[in-house]
């Protein structure tokens, strides 16, 4: 399923990529994450909906090394012929040169092993074709590390679409934390919830929830003062 975000915004959000939406933004050429293991064909189906051709995607930006996130780019790279992005401090997860780290907590230990056990164990590593950094911009999005849920997590900005990876979840009140098992590091999360806030943009389109296009900024700052980081 693939469905446009807004009103002539051009930017897509297919929905049949696994537990994590993928995002296309169509006057960029550009997949945002590509998805779990072997939902390639969805995705590219999905794209096949509204006339993307697969050599017509230019680049893949990857907002962080999760499996969910990073499964299907290997294949979805041999296909396209794009560009693969990622922040610097998470390329090297990508590429598999890196072991992946679990959370601190313990809880967050036991989840990693099985999520290591039943998917990220079927991610083959890509090489990061463009190693990205705070304030860099990629086609026309401007890169912002917001590291925490992962080293190397990042959220991009175009155009006032906030594209927040696993940096926040969309509830039907507002926004909340993603659940503390899955994130690495919790402080520091909460600094990259902090500084996105004090950020103008108009929507949030994050990867497990449905965009948020109104009040999206009112509502990320609620989050922030909730969370003492105001």
């Amino acid at each position: 399923m693939i469905f446009q975000v807004g009103d002539k915004s051009g930017v897509y959000c297919i929905e049949s990529a696994g537990s994590a939406r993928v995002y296309f933004v169509a006057p960029e050429a550009t997949l945002i994450d590509a998805g779990e293991p072997g939902k390639t064909d969805k995705i590219l189906s999905a794209l096949a909906n509204i006339g993307v051709q697969p050599l017509h995607v230019k680049r893949i930006i990857l907002t962080h090394h999760h499996y969910d996130h990073v499964g299907s780019v290997w294949e979805l790279k041999r296909r396209t012929g794009a560009q693969v992005a990622a922040h610097h401090r998470d390329a090297e997860y990508i590429s598999g040169k890196r072991v992946r780290r679990p959370p601190r907590q313990f809880s967050g230990r036991i989840m990693f092993g099985l999520v290591s056990l039943f998917g990220a164990r079927n991610v083959p590593g890509v090489e990061v074709d463009r190693r990205l950094q705070d304030g860099d911009m990629v086609g026309g999005f401007s890169v912002l590390h917001t590291p925490g849920h992962t080293p190397g997590h990042i959220c991009l900005l175009r155009n006032g679409y906030l594209f927040s990876g696993d940096l926040v979840l969309a509830k039907s009140t507002g926004f909340g934390e993603t659940p503390h098992v899955f994130t690495a590091d919790v402080p520091t999360s909460r600094e990259s919830i902090r500084k996105v806030s004090q950020i103008k943009f108009d929507a949030v389109l994050s990867s497990h929830n449905p965009p948020v296009v109104f009040g999206a900024q009112i509502k990320l700052c609620d989050l922030a003062n909730k969370l003492g980081m105001m």
